[in-house]
């Protein structure tokens, strides 16, 4: 049996609360079907990519693509590709938290910051790690 080197890691995630969370899924997926995100998925079926192997690409791609092919109603692509995504996040949250339970730091930073103080907190949080004496592995 091989043995790999454990590796130092530094692990950051973003936190937010649950409901602003599934409001910011909610209007990034309309803004990209108001910016052209089934276009692109046409394009791509036409471009020769196959719809049967588009669905697998991804959330996105495959309700779209579901939506293209008529198999879903336009309402019925975003309602249920919503659902799906906020489903994801719930699933990825749950494996954050997973991950802590096994003792796994996770260092998180306020999902309400700018992006230039989310910037200088990972700043920060790297400078502690790198001069700390204590190595957390995973």
């Amino acid at each position: 049996q091989q043995r790999f080197p454990r590796l130092k890691s530094l692990i950051i995630g973003i936190d937010l609360e649950r409901e602003l969370r599934r409001k910011r899924i909610s209007v990034r997926l309309l803004e990209r079907l108001e910016n052209g995100l089934v276009d692109e998925v046409r394009s791509l079926i036409s471009g020769g990519l196959e719809p049967k192997s588009l669905i697998y690409y991804g959330l996105e791609y495959k309700y779209v693509t579901n939506y293209i092919i008529g198999k879903l109603s336009y309402d019925e692509m975003v309602s249920s590709l919503e659902t799906a995504i906020h489903q994801f996040a719930k699933r990825q949250m749950t494996w954050f938290r997973g991950m802590e339970r096994r003792g796994i730091k996770i260092n998180w930073i306020d999902g309400n910051l700018s992006t230039s103080e989310k910037l200088g907190a990972v700043e920060r949080i790297w400078s502690e790690d790198q001069s700390s004496e204590s190595v957390s592995y995973t």
